[in-house]
């Protein structure tokens, strides 16, 4: 039997380079996080199936997950988000210094066809902010937002974060007497508004939604772009969820964060969002899935029991990410194919080998990285794996080195040859910046 060389379909498979993006990514993630006094943290990629049963609805703990009983009999599930995993772990962890601001970059599994934007094994950057009732976590949250995608090299016109009220859409779809088995129709279906064509999507809404009048005003609130728009002032105005939204517009005016913009149509898909909710888009359109999606969850760990804890916070993930960095060609050129190996040592023979070892094993107690030949091929097809693997730096070490002390450093990019004594070679390779003058 031969051996299939292809993984199972979806799942994470990642060369060096891609890797290296990957890397580049998380890094400029992380540091944005940590901007904020963001703290890492982890949790068990298997779950009680219950736990998302209750906190994410049926329709992604048993229709889109990779879910199975184990053994023991217990009823799994391999976590599709993060969520509730860390709603389970702020209820269990006792004393916690609030508010508390944790990030992580969970790999998650989705059983769902793949295609352009969605796998079934992903990597997600979470970041959650809990203990603050006010719209400042969210106005935080939202700085970080735009922190993430500038420090990534995009601009305000390539990406909008779109916001809008799970509360507000709620109290509207109750007032026209849309019924509980309603709601989540009325919610997948306003959901779709920019996932399809408007007349395909304004057809939808009235075969999903038989009642005319209230497909009407499901059609309507959908629509709008503002929360001055009179209809919703008219229909929403003075309720709490209308004060606060608007409250929250002029809170991201006076911040400064043009790139958010209220859209109704947002009201993301996962059942425990109680207030305002959120998603950064392509405005190009050129990848339509949300890049980031996210909102306040003010029940979650209260559901465990003891003290009620609010919560907000969003998932990113990475694959959408990156296919948007892609289209707008903002990853950095060459980081795919950057070594990341410093400098390359090639021994001429066996006779030299022990002290290039120790000459290696120096330059690396100093921070250097090295890649020495362990091969034992010849000079010439050792500078060319070097050569291959675009590795900044090159010194062979042949006999006359050894007896000399001295060698020759070669930028690769460059051709400069520098000869110096081998006690030399470190202060030279940091005073060069390493790989920023090399590669």
């Amino acid at each position: 039997m031969t051996l299939s060389r292809k993984p199972l379909k979806g799942m994470r498979e990642l060369t060096p380079g891609e890797k290296r993006i990957e890397d580049y990514v998380i890094k400029r993630l992380r540091e944005a996080g940590v901007a904020y006094g963001f703290e890492e943290y982890e949790t068990p990629v298997l779950e009680p199936l219950e736990l998302f049963l209750a906190k994410s609805g049926s329709e992604l703990a048993v229709k889109q997950s990779y879910n199975f009983t184990d053994k023991g009999g217990r009823k799994l599930i391999m976590r599709p988000e993060l969520t509730p995993s860390l709603a389970r772990m702020v209820a269990a962890s006792g004393e916690l210094i609030y508010p508390v601001k944790w990030m992580s970059f969970p790999v998650c599994y989705r059983y769902e066809r793949p295609q352009r934007g969605r796998v079934r094994e992903f990597v997600q950057f979470n970041l959650d902010i809990l203990g603050v009732s006010g719209l400042e976590a969210e106005l935080e949250v939202f700085l970080v937002l735009r922190r993430i995608m500038s420090s990534l090299g995009a601009s305000r016109g390539q990406y909008v974060i779109r916001y809008s009220s799970r509360k507000l859409a709620s109290g509207i779809l109750e007032s026209c007497g849309i019924t509980e088995e309603e709601m989540a129709q009325a919610y997948a279906v306003i959901d779709k508004k920019d996932k399809i064509k408007p007349d395909e999507w304004e057809e939808l809404v009235r075969k999903t939604i038989k009642d005319e009048r209230n497909a009407d005003t499901i059609i309507k609130f959908a629509s709008c772009s503002d929360p001055d728009v009179p209809w919703l002032s008219e229909a929403a105005g003075g309720s709490e969820a209308f004060d606060e939204i608007v409250r929250f517009s002029g809170m991201l005016k006076d911040a400064g964060i043009l790139e958010a913009q209220f859209d109704a149509s947002v009201v993301r898909g996962l059942d425990y969002y109680t207030g305002i909710v959120f998603e950064v888009m392509d405005t190009g359109g050129k990848n339509r899935r949300a890049i980031c999606g996210g909102g306040r969850y003010d029940n979650l760990v209260g559901m465990f029991g003891g003290q009620k804890v609010t919560g907000v916070g969003f998932g990113l993930g990475l694959l959408t990410l990156d296919l948007f960095l892609e289209t707008y060609d903002l990853m950095p050129e060459g980081i795919s194919g950057k070594h990341p190996a410093d400098i390359f040592l090639a021994v001429y023979s066996d006779g030299e080998r022990a002290f290039a070892v120790n000459f290696a094993e120096k330059l690396r107690d100093v921070g250097i990285s090295v890649e020495i030949d362990i091969t034992g091929k010849n000079l010439s097809k050792q500078l060319k794996i070097a050569d291959r693997k675009s590795i900044g730096y090159i010194v062979v070490i042949g006999p006359e080195e050894v007896v000399s002390g001295r060698i020759t450093l070669r930028n690769m990019t460059s051709g400069i040859e520098t000869e110096c004594e081998v006690s030399e070679v470190s202060g030279i390779l940091i005073d060069r910046n390493l790989c920023g003058e090399a590669n």
